[in-house]
């Protein structure tokens, strides 16, 4: 997101405009779509602070991205993103593990432990030397498309650019179904179980090459989830508010990355049997 709060009006401009020039009238009306108590007035002063700030520019009473600031954006966004992709930052760089190792981290909730765990995965696909691997991924539920769904389609978007996205689900209820339309059946592929591969339901793997990333997220937050989708019969209002609530709630979560060839290999065996990739690619 451009700003930290999501819903801002100054937010929802920028996302609206992203698609090229809008009258400020019909900009107007699409921001009350999404924000119904919003006013006229509200958006103009929006507009007023954007221009301020040479976010937007005006002219014959349509609003537009200013391309220098996006100019500035992309720029921004390619410097650190090389610099974190590519940089060295010590023995806590995961990047910089030899086969065996790994690192250890601690979250208060799978909201935050996801937070993290998407940028770690983007960096490790990123910096692999090879875009022909897919990236492999298992989890008892795909609930992060339900309840975190804007970041993880921002998330997988930016890992089929270069690399398959394998993903793995230990079940196969109403809600699993639910999701798999968000997969194009090539660049993005998902694969429903009739049995979990693990007793445990709070325990997701991701491979890239030879790094694993493992989590463990809170058990009872595990069991309330699995209530979920033991009972539920579809994605609704309901359903995702309520496995938002869940997973935003405190519980310990521990994520793990490492570097280990033969347990990756291992684990993409498992996986890899369920999957379409082109002759001669992992």
């Amino acid at each position: 997101m451009l700003f930290s709060n999501e819903k801002s009006i100054e937010n929802l401009v920028c996302i609206l405009l992203q698609h090229g020039p809008i009258a400020t009238t019909a900009l107007i009306v699409q921001i009350k779509e999404q924000r119904p108590r919003t006013t006229k007035q509200g958006v103009y002063a929006a507009l007023r602070q954007l221009r301020r700030d040479e976010i937007v520019v005006m002219h014959a009473k349509k609003a537009s991205l200013n391309i220098r600031w996006l100019k500035q954006i992309d720029q921004f966004s390619a410097i650190a993103e090389q610099h974190y992709v590519e940089g060295n930052f010590g023995r806590d760089n995961f990047l910089n593990l030899k086969d065996g190792e790994k690192i250890a981290y601690f979250f208060s909730s799978p909201t935050e432990t996801d937070q993290f765990w998407g940028h770690a995965l983007v960096i490790l696909a990123e910096s692999s030397p090879s875009n022909d691997e897919p990236v492999y991924l298992y989890n008892p539920h795909e609930w992060f498309l339900i309840a975190r769904q804007e970041s993880e389609r921002a998330f997988i978007d930016i890992i089929t650019k270069k690399r398959r996205f394998l993903l793995t689900a230990g079940a196969k209820t109403p809600l699993d179904r639910a999701v798999a339309n968000e997969f194009d059946g090539d660049m993005s592929q998902y694969h429903m179980l009739e049995q979990p591969l693990f007793s445990k339901n709070n325990y997701y793997f991701n491979i890239v090459g030879e790094f694993l990333i493992e989590v463990w997220i809170d058990s009872n937050i595990a069991t309330r989830i699995e209530e979920v989708y033991r009972t539920a019969e579809k994605i609704d209002g309901a359903v995702r508010t309520k496995l938002i609530e869940i997973v935003r709630g405190k519980g310990r979560s521990r994520l793990t990355i490492s570097r280990n060839a033969k347990k990756a290999e291992r684990l993409k065996k498992m996986l890899r049997k369920n999957f379409y990739t082109p002759v001669g690619r992992k």
